[in-house]
């Protein structure tokens, strides 16, 4: 079986580690994430109690007035209008991101506080001495209150806090006050759900506070790729116009020496003409790949082994070597080419790479 690459123990404790170090950095980016996924959770969940409250109101009507019935549906009401309002400024406010989101935060604490209070002061009022049926009915009222919240509202720590406390602290106090054993003993589970929630929000907090961090981490890597990617689009642009320049200038230069070159590399293996080059050989500038076998096609049959000979040696590590032959043209059987090549080779000895010129040979 293939061994298969895969991640070392040592790097994948260095990218646990560093990204468990998201979690120690205060950034206010992620603060401002955290507010704006708070809003955008609350919203769904923000009516729903509204008939629970009327619910309680037709159940427990033996322990309420119209006073308390009024006076609580009026702060209920004052708190979700709070909320509402202070979400639709948000909804229309500058984008939190590098701005001050704690002080959204503080306005959703304060409306979950109002709401909180609300639904506290119905547990205190609404307590039956006694019946220790509405009283378990006010237990798991409370306890689904207290569950809703935390889905809610654990992406922000004290918008939850000060929701939980202000809801429980009357109906324990009422609790508390009244000392029946049934009471204390569902006041002692709900101390267990409350550490249980906490526990449980602090947990959800930390995973969307990590995620968060993440994602803007990742955000600012892809933005760093991208601008690495569009300097380096920027120099290759800026090469391919300075190599088009500087081919362009070694062309007119050749045409203008009546020169032309010729190029052999060993890795990979590869030959190259000029325009020029072709042209000397009677050839249209690219029209037949660049070969020993299409340059010994256009040299005269008797002076073929010449150019092989020029070719071999040069091969072979020649520093330097020179040859003059005649083309193979019919109409021209007197016209001779001069041809002058060197070898660079590798720290080995071994040669990698041969440059040649071609020109009219001079008299």
């Amino acid at each position: 079986m293939d061994d298969q690459p895969g991640i070392s123990p040592a790097l994948l404790q260095r990218l646990i580690d560093d990204d468990e170090s998201l979690l120690d950095r205060h950034d206010p980016k992620v603060e401002a994430l955290l507010i704006e996924r708070l809003y955008q959770n609350s919203f769904a969940t923000r009516y729903l109690p509204i008939p629970m409250l009327f619910g309680a109101f037709v159940m427990y009507k033996d322990f309420l007035t119209w006073w308390h019935i009024a006076g609580l549906t009026l702060l209920y009401a004052a708190g979700t209008v709070y909320l509402d309002y202070q979400r639709d400024r948000y909804a229309n406010a500058s984008p939190l991101i590098g701005g001050n989101g704690g002080d959204w935060g503080l306005r959703f604490t304060f409306g979950s506080a109002i709401t909180g209070t609300a639904w506290g002061l119905l547990g205190w009022f609404c307590y039956p001495p006694g019946d220790y049926a509405l009283q378990a009915v006010l237990g798991v009222a409370w306890a689904g209150l207290l569950i809703s919240a935390m889905s809610t509202r654990a992406v922000h720590l004290p918008a939850f806090y000060a929701f939980m406390i202000t809801m429980s602290a009357p109906p324990y106090a009422r609790a508390l006050l009244e000392a029946e054993p049934s009471a204390i003993y569902m006041s002692f589970f709900g101390i267990i759900l409350i550490l249980s929630l906490s526990f449980v929000a602090q947990m959800n907090n930390r995973r969307e506070r990590f995620a968060i961090a993440l994602r803007l981490r990742n955000a600012r890597l892809i933005s760093d790729l991208d601008r690495a990617r569009a300097v380096a689009e920027s120099s290759h642009a800026e090469l391919d116009r300075a190599y088009r320049s500087m081919l362009g200038e070694f062309t007119a230069a050749q045409r203008l020496s009546g020169h032309g070159s010729w190029s052999w590399q060993a890795e990979p293996e590869r030959i190259g003409w000029s325009d020029e080059f072709y042209g000397l050989l009677g050839l249209a500038p690219q029209s037949c790949p660049a070969a020993l076998a299409a340059w010994l096609e256009r040299v005269h049959p008797d002076d073929r082994d010449i150019v092989r000979g020029h070719y071999q040696r040069l091969r072979a590590g020649a520093a330097r070597d020179q040859i003059r032959f005649r083309l193979n043209d019919r109409d021209h059987p007197d016209h001779v080419l001069q041809a002058l090549g060197e070898s660079e080779r590798d720290a080995d000895g071994q040669v990698i790479r041969i440059h040649g010129i071609l020109q009219p040979a001079q008299d």
